[in-house]
């Protein structure tokens, strides 16, 4: 019986030997469904290898199920492009026992050894397109060893997560880098550990929106970080406005996107903008209720586009999101979408806010999330909304509000921080603004029941009291 991942590893235990093929991000089923009555005889498991991390459960199985004898690597990487990268590193450890992944369970140094130097030999790197032939030409007589092995599996322990509202969190940032580390210190702080789709332990934000101010496009935030390249975020920007699908894949996002049904759902965006740039009915759908509910399924759902002026904004609704791995692809291809849409359109960029139904991060980054937070994410900036200018005069506390360009919108007055927080409440846009203005509005309050001297952004004097 397969341990680990048997929710996503097709998997015939009825066989006393055969074949385990690793198809990286192609679906499983779809692999098995191609497949001929000859080649599917010799045929144990069929699973996907999305990481590297996915490495030490291929381990853990092979040990636990000895009668696959023999991997078949599917080398198709015509789709994602970190499909190769999961592939080549799998037979980079074949070849040299050398674990560049994050070691998952106590495997001891004879049994990788003992599982390279069997393996190496006993592997096959195949086309789809060849897979059956070789499959039927292929002679499997035996187990790899006698005996099942098993390992104990390491936990990653995180602190215990603060209490929270469960839904409708939200980050603004300027950049995706930004908005990363954000997300990842919301997550980190409040997520709810639980178990995810594909058998792996995650800590889950409910209801997360992103907004992203000013990427810069030709220069991306995350360029350097968990090995991210331009060419990379070019190549999977690609992805989502491409038409086409191999037969191999459950979905693609740009076949989705550019051919739903023969409907190109780009150039009906372009359209219906052009046509009315007021209009609300600008909505792109990548979710096919007909056929997703499989085991492959998109996570980015859907795209709105809507102009406010002369501003082309891009709303993406995502029923999942591996925060930490995903989101800096996912969301540099979603601005590029709308970069071309303004283009079309001679419109200039807006924000993009993606909504996101469970923002998660997986067991194997849990402490990764430490390394890019912790004393390096700050949630204080400018209020967008604008800032508010406070003095005493005339016996009372006086509010000035004004908008980013400085131009006065709101004045009110108070003789106490309470009689004029409800006024303030709705010029503030995140929480450093309302501390500040909590924390100034206390001292404003402070020196005119004491009759001294307020200056906003300095500390009181306070009189001494003489005895």
């Amino acid at each position: 019986m397969l341990k680990y991942y048997p929710n996503v590893v097709l998997f015939d235990e009825s066989k006393d030997f055969g074949v385990g093929i690793i198809t990286g991000w192609k679906t499983p089923r779809l692999i098995h469904d191609e497949l001929s009555s000859d080649a599917l005889e010799k045929v144990i498991s069929i699973g996907p290898l999305y990481t590297k991390n996915g490495i030490n459960f291929i381990i853990a199985n092979l040990f636990l199920n000895p009668q696959i004898s023999h991997l078949i690597l599917l080398e198709d990487s015509d789709i994602h492009p970190k499909i190769a990268d999961s592939i080549q590193e799998f037979l980079h450890f074949l070849e040299t026992e050398e674990i560049r992944f994050q070691k998952k369970f106590q495997f001891s140094d004879q049994a990788i050894q003992e599982f390279c130097e069997y393996f190496k030999n006993h592997i096959s790197v195949v086309s789809s397109k060849d897979l059956n032939s070789v499959l039927e030409q292929m002679n499997v007589s035996s187990p790899w060893r006698d005996d099942v092995v098993s390992f104990s599996q390491q936990i990653e322990e995180v602190k215990d997560n603060l209490v929270s509202e469960k839904i409708g969190f939200l980050i603004r940032a300027n950049t995706v880098k930004e908005a990363w580390m954000r997300s990842l210190k919301l997550i980190g702080t409040y997520g709810n550990r639980k178990l995810s789709d594909y058998d792996e332990e995650q800590l889950e934000l409910m209801d997360l929106s992103i907004v992203v101010r000013n990427e810069d496009l030709d220069h991306p935030s995350m360029v350097g970080e968990l090995g991210i390249t331009k060419e990379e975020l070019d190549l999977y920007a690609s992805t989502l406005l491409s038409k086409g699908k191999p037969d191999d894949l459950q979905y693609a996002y740009g076949d989705r996107f550019r051919n739903y049904g023969n409907v190109d759902q780009l150039q009906y965006l372009i359209d219906t903008l052009r046509n009315k740039l007021y209009s609300r009915r600008a909505v792109a759908v990548l979710w096919n209720p007909t056929i997703d509910y499989v085991d492959e399924v998109p996570c980015i759902d859907l795209y709105q586009a809507i102009v406010q002026d002369n501003k082309l904004y891009i709303l993406a609704y995502l029923r999942a999101n591996d925060v930490y791995n995903g989101f800096p692809r996912n969301i540099y291809g979603i601005l590029k979408i709308q970069d071309v849409l303004c283009q079309e359109l001679g419109l200039e960029r807006g924000y993009v806010n993606t909504i996101t139904g469970s923002a998660h991060v997986y067991e194997r980054n849990f402490q990764d999330i430490s390394t890019y937070v912790d004393g390096h994410v700050s949630f204080c900036e400018e209020d967008e909304r604008g800032y508010f200018f406070i003095e005493n005069r005339n016996q009372m506390i006086d509010v000035s509000f004004y908008t980013k360009d400085g131009v006065l919108e709101k004045n009110y007055q108070g003789k106490t921080a309470t009689s004029l927080r409800d006024k303030c409440c709705f010029h503030i846009s995140n929480m450093d603004h309302a501390f500040y203005l909590g924390q100034e509005l206390t001292k404003a309050e402070i020196a005119l029941e004491n009759d001294i001297p307020y200056v906003q952004d300095r500390p009181l004097v306070l009189k001494k009291v003489n005895h």
